[in-house]
């Protein structure tokens, strides 16, 4: 009788093992998945001016197929070079298209150091991933002719209070950047009034946290840590680099390098122009030196610290800076601002 009700009992077992393979789907990959594909926009010229700033233009493609039913998620890249070396990734989404604003492209490609109001190549890709043990899926690569125009990048901040800018965190005057997003602070600051001057730290535009400590001399400046219960920094007055550094909470503060024009184009004018540099200011939040004032028909150049040693001119006469190039030629006399781009290795002189 017992014997009776295993045979039962196992044939039940059976049938139900039997069943569960017929409700089973397998899952299986397909050797050949095929990738995304780029739709629009269409491979060519992208217009990036100021006045479609608000303007949306929108990336599309085809959905991947891995020869199986799947929730992909997707990807849209740009890139300076085929490579993608070091891309900058625009979209995420689940979805097969999105809108991007212009002001955001036009963002991104600054931040991969394009050159403004010239033409650029670009390329863009999408890719899909669905789980970590399937390949990620690269699209076509499309190449586009983007014009960057100048706007100013939103950079994390960090602040300098301090008496030569009347102890105010936020104020345009004391302002640290992170050109890289990351935990690296640091501008150009000119510490000037009564000597020594004292500051310090704040993460906002506000009192809520701020550090102090002691500096200690170094060969070129001075460095120390960012400490929440110190005192205020103290140094000597003059023009100095500084660089918090958020992750390792130090701070180091050295001699910059100051950028000149000289000519004879330049203020005194002559032969004597070649003699005195006109100091240059540094813009922290758009990367560049500028110098305003009135030029005369004659040459000029652009040079480091009052001296030969690092100078730049142009010697193809295309607006791109040359490690001891040719005199820059300034053909009409007015009023100017010359910009001093080291970042893309550009100038400019505008007439005012």
């Amino acid at each position: 009788m017992k014997s009776k009700y295993k045979i039962l009992a196992f044939l039940m077992a059976a049938i139900g093992f039997v069943a569960c393979e017929e409700n089973f789907d397998e899952v299986v990959i397909s050797d050949q998945p095929t990738a995304p594909s780029l739709i629009s926009p269409a491979q060519g010229g992208l217009e990036f001016i100021k006045d479609n700033a608000d303007d949306t233009l929108t990336f599309e493609w085809t959905a991947a197929d891995l020869g199986f039913s799947s929730a992909s998620s997707y990807f849209v890249q740009l890139s300076t070079d085929e490579a993608f070396t070091d891309p900058a990734t625009i979209v995420t989404t689940n979805d097969l298209s999105a809108d991007l604003k212009v002001s955001d492209i036009n963002g991104t490609l600054l931040s991969m150091d394009l050159p403004v109001d010239v033409q650029s190549t670009v390329y863009a890709r999408v890719y899909s991933a669905v789980v970590p043990d399937v390949d990620t899926l690269y699209s076509d690569v499309k190449s586009y002719t983007v014009t960057p125009y100048e706007t100013l990048i939103d950079y994390p901040m960090y602040y300098v209070p301090g008496a030569y800018q009347g102890w105010s965190p936020g104020a345009e005057e004391g302002r640290l950047y992170s050109y890289e997003f990351n935990d690296i602070y640091e501008n150009i600051i000119l510490f000037d009034g009564s000597d020594p001057v004292e500051f310090k730290i704040t993460p906002a535009p506000n009192w809520d946290n701020s550090w102090g400590g002691t500096l200690t001399a170094t060969a070129n400046g001075y460095s120390g840590t960012l400490d929440p219960s110190g005192g205020n920094y103290s140094v000597p007055a003059g023009l100095y680099k500084v660089v918090v550094d958020a992750a390792n909470l130090t701070i180091e503060l050295s001699n910059p390098v100051v950028w000149g024009v000289i000519g004879s184009a330049i203020p005194p004018y002559g032969d004597a122009g070649w003699a005195q540099d006109q100091d240059m200011t540094y813009d922290g939040q758009r990367r560049i030196w500028t110098w305003t004032g009135d030029l005369e028909v004659g040459e000029m150049k652009f040079r480091a610290n009052d001296s030969w040693d690092l100078n730049y001119g142009d010697s193809g006469a295309d607006g791109s800076l040359d490690a001891g190039g040719d005199n820059i030629q300034v053909t009409e006399a007015g009023n100017y601002t010359v910009t001093l781009d080291l970042v893309n290795n550009t100038y400019s002189l505008q007439l005012n």
